[in-house]
C-alpha cells in the first residue's frame, strides 16, 4: 500500500470525538469534508519555486551570521561573524517580516515594537524583543510565502503541526498532485527544497512516519520543520528558524545512498524526524492522460 493510500485510509478512520475537535480538524486537515482551501486543485509549481525557497533560506541564514549545528560528528562548516540572536536590534526587521507572513498576528509585532522602543529609549522592557513567543513556524511561513507557494497549498501558521497537517491533507485530497509529498524520513534521499519535520520537547519520538501523524490529525503537538538547502556526500544541510534563538543551518549524516542515518555518538543528537516532504516543484503529475515528468 502506497504512503498516499495509507494516509487516505487513516484520514477516514481518524474521526473526531467532539464537536470542538470536529471543527478544528475540519478547518485544518479536512478529515471529513475538506474545506474550500483544500477543494481547489493544487498549482503546478515550476522548478523556480524550489530554487527560490532554497535561495531565500540561504540568504536569511547569511544575514543571521551563518550559525550552524553539526550532527555528523565532524566540523565541516564555519560560522561567519558576527552571529545574531533574536533579542538584538539588528534582528528586529527580520522577525517583523517572518510574523507578517501570518495573517492576524499584528498584535505580536506591535508588542515587540513597543519593547524595542523602550530599549532604544534606554529603558528596560517587560521582556527582550521576540523572546516570549516561538517563531520557527513563522520563519517557515515566511519562506513559503516569499518563494511563491500559495497558502492553499502550503499555509502560513504559528505552529508547525498546522502546516504539517495541511500538507498531508493536500496529498490525501490530491494524491500525486500536491506540491509537497510526505514520506518516511529515511525512505528516500533528501533534495534541496524538501522539508524535514520532527517532533520535539515532550512529544519527541512520538511519530516515526507521516502515517503516524495522519492517525491523529488536528492534535497540537510540538514540532519543528527545516528546509533542505544542500546535499553532498554523507551530509544533508537544512535551515530552520528559532534554533538557538537564530536562523541556523544543521548538518545531518547520510549513508552511501544519501538517506538520513542516526547521528554518531560523538555528535549532538539529531531531531526526531518523522516526515520528509518531497518538493515536487518542476514536475508535471500524471493527470488528464499526461504522464510526462519534466
Amino acid at each position: 500500500m502506497s504512503t498516499a493510500t495509507k494516509l487516505r485510509h487513516l484520514a477516514f478512520l481518524s474521526r473526531p470525538r467532539s464537536l470542538s475537535v470536529f471543527v478544528l480538524v475540519g478547518l485544518v486537515v479536512g478529515c471529513a469534508t475538506p474545506p474550500p482551501a483544500l477543494e481547489e486543485p493544487p498549482i503546478l509549481y515550476p522548478a523556480s519555486a524550489r530554487e527560490r525557497l532554497v535561495r531565500i533560506a540561504l540568504a536569511e541564514w547569511e544575514e543571521w551570521g551563518r550559525q550552524f549545528t553539526d550532527h555528523t560528528g565532524t566540523i565541516t562548516a564555519a560560522p561567519g561573524e558576527p552571529a545574531r540572536t533574536e533579542d538584538e536590534e539588528q534582528a528586529f526587521p527580520a522577525l517583523v517580516a517572518y510574523w507578517s507572513a501570518i495573517p492576524g498576528r499584528e498584535a505580536i509585532v506591535a508588542r515587540n515594537r513597543a519593547r524595542l522602543r523602550v530599549l532604544q529609549g534606554g529603558g528596560v522592557p517587560d521582556a527582550a524583543p521576540w523572546t516570549d513567543v516561538p517563531w520557527s513556524a513563522a520563519f517557515l511561513s515566511f519562506l513559503l510565502r516569499s518563494a511563491g507557494f500559495d497558502a492553499r497549498d502550503a499555509p502560513s501558521a504559528e505552529a508547525h503541526w498546522v502546516i504539517v497537517d495541511h500538507l498531508i491533507a493536500r496529498e490525501t485530497r490530491f494524491p500525486g498532485r500536491a506540491p509537497f509529498s510526505p514520506h518516511a524520513p529515511d525512505s528516500r534521499p533528501a533534495r534541496p527544497g524538501d522539508l524535514l519535520c520532527a517532533t520535539r520537547d515532550a512529544a519527541r519520538g512520538r511519530y516515526a512516519r507521516p502515517e503516524d501523524r495522519a492517525a491523529e490529525p488536528g492534535r497540537p503537538i510540538p514540532m519543528h520543520c527545516d528546509v533542505v538547502v544542500g546535499v553532498r556526500e554523507g551530509v544533508v544541510e537544512a535551515i530552520g528558524g528559532n534554533l538557538g534563538d537564530a536562523v541556523r543551518l544543521i548538518l545531518l549524516p547520510t549513508g552511501p545512498d544519501g538517506r538520513l542515518i542516526p547521528a554518531p555518538a560523538d555528535a549532538p543528537p539529531a531531531p526526531a524526524w518523522f516526515v520528509l516532504f518531497e518538493n515536487r516543484s518542476g514536475r508535471v503529475p500524471a493527470i488528464a492522460g499526461r504522464d510526462t515528468v519534466r
